[in-house]
C-alpha cells in the first residue's frame, strides 16, 4: 500500500497527488497541517512530500515522481501480459 504525505499549500505535492490519481493506483494520501506533523520514523528525511512504498520511503518530488513512474511502467507491463495475447515487437519476435 502506498502512503504519501503532503501538507496542503504545497504545489509539488499536489503535482504528485494528481499523478497518484491519475494512475489509479490504491493510495492512501495523509494532509499534514505543516511539516511538523510527519510520524517520527519520517521526519529525519526532511519535510514532505514524502512516499512511503511497502517499506520504502521516497523523499523529495523528483524522487517521488521517478518512482512513480518506475511503478507506472511496471503497471503497463503486468497489464500487457495479463491476456492471453501474443505481443510482437517492432521486428516480429515474440515477447
Amino acid at each position: 500500500m502506498i502512503t504519501f504525505y503532503r501538507t496542503r499549500n504545497c504545489k509539488a505535492c499536489a503535482n504528485i497527488q494528481d499523478v497518484l490519481e491519475d494512475m489509479c493506483i490504491s493510495h492512501k494520501t495523509i494532509v499534514l497541517a505543516s511539516a511538523s506533523e510527519l510520524p517520527d520514523e519520517l521526519d529525519a528525511g526532511g519535510p514532505p512530500p514524502v512516499l512511503v512504498d511497502e517499506h520504502e520511503v521516497v523523499q523529495g518530488r523528483d524522487n517521488i515522481l521517478a518512482h512513480l513512474e518506475k511503478l507506472e511502467e511496471f503497471m503497463e507491463l503486468w497489464y500487457k501480459f495479463q491476456s492471453d495475447a501474443c505481443y510482437c515487437d517492432e521486428n516480429g519476435n515474440v515477447e
